[in-house]
């Protein structure tokens, strides 16, 4: 009976719950009630107890399950803030260790100065304002970049770091002089002797700038010492930025003395391509400029900018196969490959110039009228006068017309020549003259092309002379040709170089107007010889040969002209021309449809393509084209054979 009672109890406080069965066998016996209903109240004080128990310790397990809740909780947004902080450790020694430029402190200045209010803080900030001034107008006038400058302004940051006594702004500061490339400009303002001052400017404790004078020029002497300071800094843009405030000869002089310091092959290649294109804009000297940016090329053969001086200087001189020549090699050259300075825009430009120039080279007019031959170092007027010129080349009058008429919203364009290239107002109407033949007016755009460069304020003389001997005579001679001023075109063009491109195929081309058969071969051979991966003298030729009924050899020099130029339309529709005279007009159809790929609003080109389906008995689809014609714009001649055309169908 007690093993089976302790048993009992076990189960008891095992459950919590229920009657002893030894209360109940008491009962049930007949023993004493008074003893059992003793023993029974102690059983439910018992239980009530262990109920009681039961419930704190419940309360102890929610209580205990919260707490370690929360205590997780605690530990993740610990965590997490420390993840936190850790990121902004990281992020703060990334931006330091990215910190680059020149940073201005404040300088010393005499006491004196001061009380007047002249600070070493206004000091720093003239300063800072005038080498930013400086360094603005060199970004503006270069494909290249240059490095910002500001003054140090960590010190008005007064946040405390605890238990430092360092702020935010100096631990971030020092954190940039540690990790950054900063370089800290200060010195000193101070009296003299004389009564003079001196201003010193140091650049990480290194002195780059010392001038003196009057006390009244202390502006002057700022910006005497900005400009060292930018010169010592980036000695490159400081060559653009005397460019642009017209100081020729001491840019050619900075140039020139960063080609002759200059320490490795890549800064050696950068600093002559500069020295090249400053000879160029600065000097006019178009030979040495070519030759400079040769040796540069040679340095560094990945340099695009080398590539881009030689281009530009060979077309001023007329030399159009080397201009080819330049424009193609700088299409395979690659942006990583270039000085940091000139990745991103710098490449973007580079690369847009290169492009423009190959498609204008090879006859791809339509392509050329979509693009920009330049794009951070020109107006938009420029751009929009570049595209109208080649629209008008690809015999789009609309097109070029529309162009024109944009450029013109921009401000008045009389008197401006713009570029190496020398987009004009005037040579666009030239170029739109031409295609409708009309050679009195192309003489008057002629003539207002070249009364614009003479009247240029902004070209340098020796540009504006490159310009008048090779870019105003061929235009203005062939145009006196064609409207019966022989004498006048042979007096242009005689003053030209004879080795000058457009300058000895232009001889050519007035030697058939005057049919004169023998000198026209003479001068298209030679243009050939000079530029023989250039499509214009070929087609020049053929049109001669087609003129005097040689359709066989006109063929040939066209077939050459398309292997040459594969977009140039202009030789593909004079070989369906030719194709017609040997009476094989479905074959000259064929041609006339591939020119209208590059020439789609070519008003002969539909004309001529409209009497070949009509020889070939494709009535229905001539006079589409001849619809087509008849939108677009045609010479005096070509309207009267559309109207005759019109007529016979009638």
């Amino acid at each position: 009976m007690a093993e089976e009672t302790e048993g009992s109890d076990v189960g008891a406080q095992a459950s919590g719950a229920g009657v002893d069965p030894a209360a109940v066998a008491l009962a049930l016996t007949g023993a004493d009630r008074l003893e059992a209903n003793a023993y029974l109240k102690d059983q439910r004080a018992f239980i009530a107890d262990q109920r009681h128990h039961l419930h704190e310790q419940f309360k102890q397990t929610t209580l205990g399950t919260f707490s370690l809740r929360l205590s997780v909780a605690l530990k993740l947004l610990t965590a997490l803030l420390g993840a936190v902080i850790v990121v902004g450790l990281i992020a703060a020694v990334w931006n330091a260790s990215q910190a680059d430029g020149m940073v201005v402190d404040a300088f010393s200045v005499p006491p004196q100065f001061a009380q007047d209010g002249i600070t070493g803080e206004i000091v720093a900030d003239d300063l800072t304002d005038r080498i930013s001034a400086i360094r603005n107008i060199a970004v503006n006038n270069s494909i290249s970049s240059s490095k910002d400058v500001s003054k140090d302004s960590t010190e008005d940051v007064t946040v405390e770091i605890p238990e430092t006594g360092v702020s935010l702004g100096q631990a971030w500061r020092y954190l940039r002089l540690w990790l950054g490339h900063e370089r800290h400009l200060n010195g000193n303002l101070r009296l003299t002797g004389d009564g003079n001052i001196a201003l010193t400017v140091t650049l990480d404790g290194e002195r780059v700038a010392a001038v003196r004078g009057a006390p009244g020029d202390l502006e002057r002497l700022e910006q005497q010492a900005a400009e060292q300071v930018f010169a010592s800094v980036d000695p490159l843009n400081i060559v653009l930025y005397l460019s642009a405030q017209g100081r020729d000869a001491e840019a050619l002089a900075a140039a020139d003395h960063n080609a002759q310091v200059a320490v490795g092959p890549a800064d050696r290649a950068n600093a002559y391509a500069l020295w090249a294109s400053t000879t160029r804009t600065r000097a006019g000297d178009m030979t040495l400029a070519v030759a400079r940016g040769r040796i540069a090329a040679e340095l560094d053969p990945k340099l695009m900018a080398a590539w881009r001086e030689m281009m530009f200087a060979s077309t001023m001189m007329g030399h159009d196969e080397e201009v080819l020549r330049q424009a193609q090699a700088m299409q395979g050259l690659r942006e990583e490959d270039q000085p940091k300075n000139m990745q991103g825009p710098g490449f973007a430009e580079l690369v847009a110039e290169g492009t423009f120039e190959r498609d204008a080279a090879v006859g791809n007019f339509a392509q050329a009228a979509s693009e920009d031959p330049c794009l951070t170092t020109c107006p938009q007027n420029m751009r929009s006068l570049a595209r109208a010129e080649y629209a008008a080349r690809a015999h789009d009058g609309a097109a070029s017309r529309a162009r024109a008429a944009e450029a013109a919203t921009t401000g008045p364009l009389a008197g401006m020549v713009l570029s190496t290239l020398g987009f004009d107002i005037a040579k666009v109407r030239y170029f739109s003259d031409v295609n409708v033949e009309d050679w009195p007016a192309a003489v008057t755009a002629a003539r207002a092309y070249e009364a614009d460069i003479k009247s240029d304020s902004i070209t340098r003389p020796g540009m504006k002379a490159a310009r008048l001997l090779i870019q105003t005579p061929p235009l203005l001679a062939y145009a006196l040709a064609r409207s019966g001023d022989p004498a006048g075109a042979q007096a242009a063009i005689d003053a030209t170089p004879l080795d000058c491109y457009d300058c000895i195929r232009m001889r050519g081309n007035i030697a058939a107007v005057e049919k004169n058969w023998n000198g026209a071969d003479h001068w298209f051979a030679d243009a050939v010889q000079q530029a023989p991966s250039i499509p214009f003298a070929y087609t020049d030729w053929g049109q001669a040969l087609l003129e005097r009924g040689d359709y066989d050899g006109a063929i040939a020099k066209f077939t050459l002209a398309k292997q040459k130029g594969p977009k140039f339309a202009d030789p593909l529709e004079m070989w369906g021309e030719a194709l017609m005279k040997q009476n094989h007009s479905d074959r000259a159809v064929a041609k006339f449809e591939e020119a209208e790929k590059y020439a789609p609003n070519w008003g002969r080109l539909h004309l001529m393509w409209g009497e070949a389906l009509g020889f070939a008995g494709r009535k229905d689809e001539a006079q589409k084209q001849f619809a087509l014609a008849a939108g677009l714009d045609l010479t005096e001649a070509d309207k009267a054979e559309l109207a005759r055309q019109s007529q016979s169908k009638g």
